[in-house]
């Protein structure tokens, strides 16, 4: 897809876009198509023609809401636009089949876009490598890991070439309103905001979720670079002397500005990030419990369970334990 400034051009084509759900989140869903159905609604000619795929679940892939399929899988169609969404568990045995029709439609040059959880799919079937991509937080960690051929990044939304990928959920709207703007230009995005009461449109590189103390981090550029630099440099940590050096700067100074605007050290700050690394890598990959810890910068396995246990009061082990056993699947997140 090419970004085209339509602004004062007549569009004279219709778009495709096939909406695909493979147990989604319904409202990003239903989100992430509203902007090409606002569009239609406020342009002169229908611009965008959608049809909902079904991946052949049998059950409704919200679980208790049904949306209406009009084209399958087995369909010979190829799309100008693919928004793929998944949040949720995905069984394996229905797997092949989107992926040949990913493949397809890859080859027939469509843009093709994946929600939340849906990213690491697109990266299992081989559609990522090389790209910068996103995905919902939770599984950025198991998404770096598995796939280390592709660049992965914690922001709202990627738009690389012909691939964007997106943290779902509310995010969803703002990539499709940034891809609207793309097909039809920023009048027509305007005129589409304005319509859905949503003004203050979100830039791709807005950050997902909000780190501890987040606000004091901005009060002071070093802190901000220190804490970009820690949260990059997780599996083979950075000495303060290293950080310090990166930020130009005495290991003195940065451990001073810590202390004053953060009220604790660099270092304790450092194994927060690393130990949030690895809670999610126990609840959210199918890594060992050694291999988290190795993801994370621990030289021994020793070194890792003491850190968690002083932190947490409680082992990686019966973290991982408990979360699992709360429930068939407690926060529906059990993906890999």
């Amino acid at each position: 897809m090419k970004s085209h400034d339509r602004e004062h051009q007549e569009i004279d084509r219709t778009f495709s876009i096939a909406l695909v759900c493979v147990e989604p989140a319904l409202h990003a869903a239903l989100l992430s198509i509203e902007p090409f159905r606002a569009a239609n609604r406020l342009s002169k000619s229908p611009l965008f023609q959608i049809d909902f795929l079904s991946d052949g679940n049998d059950r409704p892939p919200s679980r208790d809401m049904v949306l209406p399929c009009t084209a399958s899988l087995e369909d010979g169609r190829s799309y100008d636009l693919v928004l793929l969404h998944s949040s949720y568990e995905f069984s394996g045995h229905r797997k092949s089949a989107l992926f040949r029709w990913l493949r397809r439609q890859a080859a027939c040059r469509a843009h093709i876009c994946a929600f939340d959880a849906a990213p690491l799919l697109l990266a299992e079937a081989g559609l990522l490598e090389g790209y910068r991509a996103t995905s919902h937080w939770s599984t950025i960690s198991s998404f770096g890991e598995r796939h280390p051929d592709t660049d992965v990044v914690e922001q709202l939304f990627v738009v690389d070439r012909d691939r964007s990928t997106c943290a779902g959920q509310l995010a969803s709207l703002d990539l499709s309103l940034d891809l609207l703007e793309r097909f039809c230009g920023r009048a027509m995005k305007e005129l589409v905001t304005n319509e859905i009461v949503y003004p203050a449109v979100r830039t791709g590189h807005s950050v997902q979720r909000q780190i501890v103390n987040g606000t004091t981090w901005q009060t002071n550029p070093i802190l901000a670079r220190a804490q970009k630099l820690m949260q990059e440099a997780i599996e083979e940590p950075l000495s303060i002397e290293e950080l310090a050096g990166h930020c130009g700067i005495s290991a003195r100074e940065l451990q001073y500005l810590f202390r004053k605007y953060l009220k604790a050290s660099p270092k304790s700050y450092y194994l927060t990030f690393r130990l949030q690394r690895a809670k999610e890598l126990l609840l959210y990959s199918g890594m060992s419990i050694g291999e988290t810890g190795l993801a994370c910068g621990f030289s021994s396995p020793g070194s890792y369970f003491r850190a968690f246990r002083a932190r947490y009061k409680t082992s990686p082990a019966s973290y991982r334990k408990a979360f699992r056993e709360n429930g068939e699947r407690p926060d529906g997140r059990r993906l890999y």
